[in-house]
């Protein structure tokens, strides 16, 4: 199980004001995370819209969400993004990731982020590196 502090943690600490105090979920069945997200101004890049570093963020705990529910103690090894379209301040954006493999000490996953109306905003491909046991 992840030693990372899930209380100051970015995306999901509950004690970090700074953060993004995500609640992200986990099907068994499906391995798949999900959750919904509303930006504020304080995650403005371009006006008006989410800075891709903060979709970035949403998309890579997705992912990480599926490897602790799964019981893999990972680090982030490799995210690649392609961004759609821009995603609004304000509006509700849902997550969602699933597990594609493991391959000796390397998960893959992917994530995407859609809008309130359905459209995708940004997508994902990551890689997580299994850290080794101490």
């Amino acid at each position: 199980m992840s030693k990372r502090s899930k209380n100051k943690s970015f995306g999901l600490g509950k004690d970090n004001p700074s953060g993004l105090n995500l609640v992200l979920n986990f099907d068994e069945d499906s391995k798949t995370s999900y959750g919904e997200f509303i930006a504020t101004e304080k995650f403005e890049g371009e006006p008006g819209e989410v800075h891709p570093g903060i979709l970035t963020t949403l998309l890579d705990e997705a992912m990480i969400k599926i490897n602790e529910s799964m019981n893999f103690d990972t680090t982030t090894g490799e995210i690649n993004v392609r961004f759609l379209m821009p995603a609004k301040i304000g509006e509700s954006l849902y997550m969602r990731g699933w597990f594609i493999k493991k391959n000796r000490r390397v998960i893959e996953n992917r994530a995407e982020i859609e809008n309130e109306i359905g459209k995708i905003v940004a997508r994902a491909k990551g890689k997580y590196i299994e850290k080794e046991e101490d």
